[in-house]
């Protein structure tokens, strides 16, 4: 497992963390070599989900394996006190940390991977669950709150590729994984909303921050297969992830009944999103047939080195009788 988040001190000292993440991810790697998969190498921050809004406002309280940041707009008047402050601690601490770990891996040649919450998660984060009934009760200030959200994802975005793609750290690598005209996103809470409140509420402001930056990525849950296809109706989506949850239908599934119920929004062409879901080696091997009416990437999880082997020899295999087929 990695570092053990809250035996660090953030405030003071927190490239100890940072140099032990790394260290972590050297170890991963290692495992990893030899595994001939398609997987790109890269390093991309994690210090659990307070940090993801704390760059507003709020303190982040850290777990063993994640952290969390209590909601802050508990009334609706808080939201005029909103300030997008370039002196916030997790704002300033977030920047240096990506400086630090860029500058770090930089040598190597390794890319470096950033996500953001959507202008939707945030506004969650900030407002807590209290959002799902102002949905009813106050569109205008859910769109106010979205407003304020959209405009601090970007910001916080812009801030940090000018970290990651600063003149003399920046490389090619680099550049094509995580550009500065690419934004990736989560939309974890539009599991809990219907369609209708998504393309209301949530849609237009996805829309614009994709507008603002050029290329879009998505990731969402299995827990919310109603509005993936809403997801695809967005403009310059370049890929959508499903990952699995627990107690919910497969994500090789939901995109298989998906392309089949809208196959307007599926193709092979490079306009079409790429979809990339979590899958089984038996999984990926299974619905395979996919990769023929859509552009899929299956996200194999496995519990050893061993089980990877596997799964990568069964999958080649598969991709060989395909071939084979066509000649």
């Amino acid at each position: 497992r990695g570092p053990i988040l809250n035996q660090y001190n953030f405030e003071h000292d927190m490239e100890s963390y940072l140099d032990d993440y790394l260290e972590y991810q050297a170890q991963l790697t290692e495992i990893r070599r030899g595994i001939e998969d398609d997987w790109i190498p890269s390093v991309v921050p994690y210090m659990g989900i307070g940090e993801f809004s704390a760059f507003v406002a709020g303190e982040i309280e850290f777990g063993e394996d994640t952290s969390w940041a209590a909601p802050v707009v508990t009334e609706k008047s808080e939201l005029d006190e909103l300030r997008l402050d370039p002196n916030n601690k997790w704002f300033t601490r977030l920047n240096t940390a990506t400086r630090y770990l860029v500058r770090k891996i930089s040598p190597y040649r390794i890319p470096y991977g950033r996500g953001y919450y959507s202008p939707l998660d945030l506004a969650w984060a900030l407002r807590g669950e209290s959002i799902y009934m102002d949905f009813y009760e106050d569109p205008q200030f859910v769109h106010d709150l979205m407003e304020l959200a959209l405009r601090a994802t970007e910001w916080f975005a812009r801030a940090q590729a000018s970290e990651i793609f600063a003149p003399d750290v920046v490389h090619e690598y680099s550049a094509w994984h995580c550009g500065p005209n690419r934004i990736a996103i989560s939309e974890d809470i539009s599991s809990l909303m219907s369609p209708n409140h998504y393309s209301q509420y949530a849609a237009p402001y996805t829309q614009k921050l994709f507008d603002s930056f050029g290329i879009g990525e998505v990731h969402c849950h299995s827990a919310g297969p109603h509005v993936v296809p809403e997801f695809l109706k967005l403009t310059n989506v370049r890929q959508i992830q499903i990952v699995a949850d627990p107690n919910t239908r497969r994500p090789v599934e939901i995109l298989a009944d998906l392309v089949d119920s809208n196959p307007e929004l599926f193709g092979r062409s490079s306009d079409i999103a790429v979809i990339q879901v979590d899958a089984s080696p038996e999984e990926a091997v299974q619905y395979y047939d996919l990769s023929r009416r859509t552009r899929v990437v299956f996200s194999v999880v496995t519990e050893t080195a061993e089980e990877a082997q596997h799964a990568v020899q069964i999958f080649r295999a598969r991709q060989k009788q395909r071939r084979n087929l066509l000649l």
